[in-house]
């Protein structure tokens, strides 16, 4: 079987930071079903133009995007990891061999992107803007405040407000992970991967912003010894 080619949305200034959050939740399935792939650097500006090319199938391109074989691609993170979980069912499972624990892994998925991902984008749309080339920056900043209806610099807010909201959202993710396991229990599971890749694009861009709104967050070792577990994933 052809090794499958992974688009990896990357920084338009030095082409080598892998932020997407929902890319990296496409490279921890991967990686956690052992599965060997390629990947395919792409910047905002490239997204319309290489994967069409690559995938003809893909009609509306958006990362992550997988390319599978010949020139059939997918979209979507969670589509993604579904093809991984039925291709590779021999690997171990990425939302765990019960229906239910898929169920509750996929609501911790649409609590981390419509909690998490809202506040982390206001507390990077600066440094997001910053980290690209003039091309892509330009592009950024069009399409972010055409989409908000007002200026980055606005759209990012107040960003002790947003770390202050940041907390909350984490309280519940804080005290679940409080036994010291993965959200999953004793092996990472999707639910991890979801949470893991928002704090990389966090990380990504603002490392000290990272440690004050979650590492630092609850006074406790807590979130930041479950990050240094998470390391070995990272990859």
């Amino acid at each position: 079987m052809t090794a499958p080619k992974l688009f990896d949305l990357v920084d338009g200034k030095t082409r080598k930071v892998s932020f997407s959050p929902m890319v990296w939740r496409a490279k921890f399935a991967l990686n956690h079903k052992k599965v060997a792939y390629e990947t395919i650097p792409v910047t905002f500006l490239d997204i319309p133009v290489l994967i069409p090319k690559t995938c003809p199938n893909i009609t509306s391109p958006t990362v992550p995007t997988m390319q599978i074989s010949g020139n059939e691609g997918i979209q979507d993170s969670l589509a993604i990891a579904e093809y991984l979980e039925k291709t590779y069912p021999d690997g171990p499972s990425i939302f765990g061999r019960e229906k239910s624990e898929k169920n509750l892994q996929k609501f911790f998925d649409s609590y981390v992107s419509s909690k998490l991902h809202p506040v982390i984008q206001r507390l990077v749309y600066i440094e997001m803007y910053e980290a690209q080339d003039d091309d892509n920056a330009a592009y950024f900043k069009s399409s972010r405040e055409k989409s908000g209806g007002n200026t980055l610099e606005n759209l990012g807010g107040d960003p002790n407000q947003n770390i202050k909201e940041l907390k909350e959202h984490l309280g519940l993710i804080h005290k679940a992970l409080g036994s010291g396991e993965f959200i999953t229990g004793e092996q990472p599971g999707w639910a991890d991967f979801t949470l893991l890749a928002a704090f990389i694009w966090f990380n990504s861009f603002s490392p000290q912003k990272f440690e004050e709104g979650v590492l630092n967050a609850f006074g406790d070792q807590v979130l930041r010894n479950y990050w240094q577990k998470a390391q070995a994933l990272i990859h």
